[in-house]
């Protein structure tokens, strides 16, 4: 027999995974820039950017601090993952996909050149590989902010003067259906004035707004994101032995990304998220609760020596 138990629910710290979609000049990269500059800034961070639009993000260059990694053709699906795993590796908690549309057009491409007429056999090999990258954004260990095209149609309205003119608007977006239902906030942006609705948003703090977005609401939805415990996970065997070989390591010798595992290992083994004298030396220390959103060396070194002498 199976022993199931329910326990309090307690909201928990998480990356960010915001989806921008709108027709192309809606201003889509800019806001994407304007986030992230905003979560950086709350997190003490950095942007890295993967471009699939010939470099355009590089026109906001002088405005924004961030790097960039320009992928070229094919937009395979493994492209995009290797490319979040190397942003991962360099230190980057903050990165800016545009766009995933490039994705989507070449899975296409893939099942129309591939033989045959049965598009159920054809998308059963090619599905796994976008799904893939698709869990790749969601479970990647990093804020998030990706951005798509809308499928661009023209549509004739009446100006000031009572003429007709031509306006154009998005209508949907080019990716998978229900893509924006797996982020944590979706925004639809208007061609014309560059204005934000929401379509999806977990964290209510967009809800009935019809505004530009801007860098206050990067800090704003970080703020959320962290504003709850630390992620408790099962302190494994394998994280305790772990943890009592950390007082014999070169702290100065390791990466940040390192330092960062090593303390959520020894948070785990000290109680997690219940630990709230633990947690309030986090804040303290790092000024975060979370380590992953901490890059100060130093203060990652003070706090794991201030947890090796935790009883």
């Amino acid at each position: 027999m199976i022993f199931l138990k329910f326990k309090k629910a307690k909201k928990e710290q998480l990356w960010l995974k915001i989806l921008l979609a709108g027709a192309s000049g809606s201003g889509k990269s800019y806001s994407a820039l304007r986030l992230a500059t905003g979560i950086a800034k709350a997190s003490g961070g950095k942007v890295a950017a993967i471009d699939t639009e010939a470099g355009r993000i590089r026109y906001y260059a002088d405005e924004f601090d961030f790097d960039d990694l320009q992928l070229d053709e094919p937009y395979e699906p493994e492209k995009y993952i290797e490319a979040i795993n190397e942003a991962i590796k360099e230190g980057y908690n903050i990165i800016i996909i545009d766009s995933i549309t490039h994705e989507w057009n070449y899975c296409l491409q893939l099942v129309d050149k591939m033989p045959g007429t049965n598009s159920y056999t054809k998308w059963g090999k090619v599905t796994p590989r976008h799904d893939a990258f698709r869990e790749k954004i969601i479970q990647a260990p990093a804020h998030i902010i990706a951005t798509v095209r809308g499928k661009d149609a023209y549509v004739l309205e009446q100006d000031s003067k009572g003429k007709q003119v031509p306006k154009k608007v998005g209508l949907g977006y080019t990716q998978r259906d229900g893509l924006e239902f797996e982020y944590t906030v979706t925004f639809n942006i208007d061609q014309s004035t560059h204005v934000a609705e929401v379509t999806k948003d977990n964290t209510h703090l967009f809800e009935n707004r019809y505004e530009k977005l801007t860098e206050e609401d990067g800090e704003k939805l970080y703020e959320w994101a962290n504003s709850g415990d630390m992620p408790q996970k099962k302190v494994t065997k394998e994280v305790q032995e772990e943890s009592k070989e950390t007082s014999n390591i070169d702290l100065d010798s390791l990466e940040v990304k390192d330092l960062q595992k090593m303390i959520i290992s020894k948070a785990q083994e000290l109680g997690g998220s219940s630990n709230k004298e633990m947690l309030n030396k986090f804040v303290e220390i790092i000024g975060v609760k979370n380590p992953n959103s901490c890059e100060d060396k130093d203060k990652l070194i003070k706090l794991m020596k201030e947890l090796e002498v935790t009883e």
